[in-house]
Formats: structure tokens, sequence, C-alpha cells
């Protein structure tokens, strides 16, 4: 999966053991500014409602 943001992988994203698969923490590549990985799915149901 590919954040929606800064389109790295889920795997460039910082993970603690509470974090789900769709939701991260900031990006660990040294030139990205993103915060927080954002997944399409859940982008998509946010806008159904």
């Amino acid at each position: 999966m590919n954040c929606v943001r800064c389109h790295h992988t889920d795997e460039a994203h910082e993970t603690t053991s509470n974090d789900s698969l769709l939701q991260r923490g900031r990006c660990m590549i040294p030139s990205c500014g993103c915060t927080k990985f954002s997944d399409a799915i859940k982008k998509i149901d946010e806008d159904l409602l």
C-alpha cells in the first residue's frame, strides 16, 4: 500500500504496537514531510459518508 499523501509505501512510515494497517506514523524518508500515513481505502470511506 502507498500513502496517498506522499506516495511512499506503508513500510516507509513509523509503526508502533498500537498502529493499525490504515494508521501509521510519520514517513521515515529524510526529504519527506509527511506526518501521517493515509490509505486510499480510508479516504474513499470518508468520501462516501
